[in-house]
């Protein structure tokens, strides 16, 4: 019932692609027992029945095999995970204060860092950062270098989330 919930549902769906469960739209309640309250499920679940196609167009023609959960250590005012093997990573990174309840959507500075712990060798890497309301748009890219076996990613400004594809 919080006014930005659907923030959340959002941040739920992104977030379970980084965890390697892809089934963020599984909430507990809402997805399993409001269904059978025709005045809460039915149309909780047509208000948020599109919630996910970003996070679908985004992982489309994505290959999983191999992906794993990666390390990953951030700037403090950004938040997220990674999952990736040693040709490709995605990523998903929000402002650390952008929390329930109230969601508070604000511009995150340029310059943040991620920094991700990438299994392989390959050394260089083109990074794309995605816009999360339609999971296809490319809002900068990037190229970096390992250093042993971190990379570091410096994300652009951006507001509440942002994704990103590593391509080796």
């Amino acid at each position: 019932v919080a006014e930005n919930a659907p923030v959340g549902f959002r941040h739920a769906i992104w977030a379970a692609i980084v965890s390697g469960a892809m089934n963020g739209r599984a909430l507990y309640w809402e997805d399993s027992y409001g269904i059978y309250f025709s005045n809460l499920g039915i149309p909780w679940m047509e208000q948020y029945k599109t919630y996910e196609l970003p996070a679908a167009n985004f992982v489309r023609d994505v290959d999983f095999t191999g992906f794993k959960p990666l390390t990953s250590t951030s700037s403090p005012v950004v938040w997220g995970a990674a999952v990736g093997n040693e040709s490709m990573v995605l990523g998903w990174f929000r402002d650390v204060d952008c929390e329930p309840p109230d969601w508070i959507i604000q511009t995150v500075p340029a310059g943040q860092t991620m920094t991700l712990t990438v299994p392989g060798t390959a050394a260089n890497w083109q990074v794309d950062f995605y816009d999360t309301q339609d999971g296809t748009t490319i809002l900068s890219s990037t190229t970096v270098t390992r250093y042993g076996s971190t990379v570091t990613v410096t994300l652009p400004e951006f507001q509440e989330d942002i994704a990103f594809k590593m391509i080796a």
